[in-house]
């Protein structure tokens, strides 16, 4: 059975290199995309820890650049054409600059929020669900926040305007993108498309000085241990749904 590669997009650390951590663990085939390769210390040397330099391959990606993901997309693509079989992407990439309120933030500052972690994510996602019509991607996940969700509005969040935002024009085009998908007469009408809550997790990301207490804080990797079961467990009947964590269903 061919192996397939699992990319993973923004794993230089937190989140995305808990990932690339735990997919190697596995014995997975993974492409750790990162912005700036000479500056992802973390990353290469876990990958030389667990001594899987000819199973990871480090890649610059930067999301919030078309022509860097383009770049990276066009390198993928020669990748399938010697025979690599492309697995579940993971769209992990984004930014919080700290704080971003509706009404003082700047025009650059929730430009920088919407291109890193809208436009990009969902650029990126499409170019490489267009690479192969025949041979997608059976998973694309979108890492996403319960910022995002406006059913569920977290009003006590001060400062988070833009982040929240640009979190749900993300969910909502990636519920377009499944919608499209799905109606779609070529095989990529069964790529799996999903939405992760991945909860309130300790990284540098994280690492500001909030006016509020944040509840149930998690590690990395107690939150990626759980997104890979729920990952695992959902086939393309869930495609377009936003999901925990811990395998609850999450609000929009």
């Amino acid at each position: 059975m061919d192996i397939e590669t699992w990319v993973v997009i923004g794993a230089s650390r937190g989140i995305g290199l808990e990932l690339v951590n735990q997919l190697l663990e596995a014995g997975r085939q993974v492409i750790a995309a990162v912005r700036d390769v000479s500056n992802a210390p973390r990353l290469l040397q876990l990958v030389t820890s667990q001594k899987a330099e000819a199973r990871c391959s480090v890649e610059g990606c930067d999301i919030s650049s078309d022509e860097s993901i383009t770049n990276f997309v066009h390198r993928i693509d020669q990748r399938m054409r010697n025979g690599m079989k492309l697995g579940n992407v993971i769209l992990n990439a984004g930014v919080l600059k700290y704080p971003n309120r509706a009404t003082e933030v700047s025009f650059l500052d929730f430009a920088l929020h919407l291109h890193t972690n809208t436009i990009g994510p969902i650029i990126c996602a499409q170019k490489l669900l267009n690479l192969s019509l025949d041979f997608p991607p059976p998973k694309v996940i979108f890492i996403s926040s319960d910022s995002g969700s406006t059913t569920r509005f977290l009003d006590f969040e001060d400062g988070f305007g833009a982040y929240a935002s640009s979190k749900s024009a993300l969910n909502q085009m990636v519920r377009h993108m499944a919608a499209e998908l799905g109606r779609s007469s070529l095989k990529r009408k069964n790529t799996v498309i999903l939405v992760m809550h991945p909860g309130e997790v300790e990284t540098d990301m994280a690492n500001v000085n909030l006016s509020w207490e944040v509840k149930g804080s998690i590690s990395p990797q107690e939150s990626v241990s759980g997104m890979l079961k729920v990952i695992a467990d959902k086939n393309v009947d869930d495609s377009g749904t936003f999901w925990c964590w811990d395998g609850r269903m999450h609000p929009w």
